[in-house]
């Protein structure tokens, strides 16, 4: 793909009033959302749940145009131009006011959405914020896959003074787990995301062990209830670290990380694995940020 010049600060935000807009290209969407969030927080022109927004759209466009195939060092590039023009765009400047109206106009609907859906290739974020309304689960943002023994789910949870990363294993066996761990790729041993191009599976989208990094999970427990989908009698619910939420959340959306439980054994422990796409857990997590 050809480099493109980046847009004037005039044509920014044309189409950010909408969500999520349809006529600009995902680069160019997150090219102007990027420079307006930077110019934006300098110049103290949102509150913060309208940084928020932006930041939620920004990486949902950053997804979509690497799923539409555009090469991740084009989006680095544009990335590094927007923060760069955001940082010296006057504050006074009369296309900035305009822009920062359109968003305001924009969040006026965004502010009130309780629930959104962030689809991927192959699974679907789920995410839910609350609002006025009660919540319908623990589950602020969610994934479902299958094992060979049952439904699993993760994603953020709630927990007392906020929300964790959370993985619950939807069958009686699992709390015969004596842990369980969460394997991703590590950006300093491998730079770019392994996309296997024979494969559609999301076993195609992991990193080879020699490259990733694991984050072992900080609680074990039963599953509560709203924590269990319909039909699930029982389960095991591991909650990871914070450092574990934000190393997901920059990954590639494309790829795929690993959900291991540890089960004891005689001679070496018995390993029952669970896949989950990256996605947009970026932008899912930056919208449930976006309250007012």
């Amino acid at each position: 793909m050809n480099r493109r010049r980046a847009p004037a600060l005039t044509a920014v935000l044309t189409l950010l009033a909408g969500w999520p807009a349809v006529a600009a290209g995902p680069s160019d969407l997150f090219y102007e959302r990027t420079l307006v969030g930077v110019a934006g927080a300098r110049c103290k022109l949102f509150e913060p749940s309208v940084t928020a927004a932006l930041t939620a759209a920004g990486r949902q466009a950053k997804g979509a145009a690497l799923r539409a195939g555009v090469d991740p060092d084009v989006l680095d590039a544009a990335e590094r131009r927007a923060k760069s023009r955001g940082r010296t765009v006057p504050c006074n400047s009369k296309d900035l006011a305009v822009a920062a109206q359109r968003v305001r106009k924009g969040f006026e609907g965004y502010s009130h959405i309780r629930t959104m859906s962030f689809p991927g290739d192959s699974a679907d974020w789920r995410a839910d914020r609350g609002g006025e309304k009660r919540f319908s689960s623990d589950w602020r943002l969610i994934q479902t896959a299958r094992s060979p023994s049952g439904q699993a789910s993760f994603g953020l949870a709630s927990v007392p003074g906020g929300e964790a990363l959370t993985a619950v294993a939807a069958w009686p066996g699992a709390l015969a787990a004596s842990g369980a761990r969460l394997i991703m790729r590590d950006p300093a041993k491998a730079r770019r995301a392994y996309l296997d191009p024979r494969r559609t599976d999301l076993a195609g989208r992991t990193p080879p062990r020699t490259v990733t990094r694991s984050f072992l999970a900080s609680e074990r427990a039963p599953a509560r209830p709203a924590l269990l989908p319909d039909g699930a009698a029982s389960g095991a619910v591991f909650c990871f670290p914070p450092a574990a939420a934000f190393a997901l959340e920059a990954l590639d959306p494309r790829e795929a990380v690993v959900l291991e439980l540890i089960y004891p054994a005689r001679t070496r422990e018995r390993v029952e694995t669970v896949t989950f796409e990256v996605g947009d857990f970026a932008a899912g997590r930056a919208f449930l940020s976006a309250r007012r």
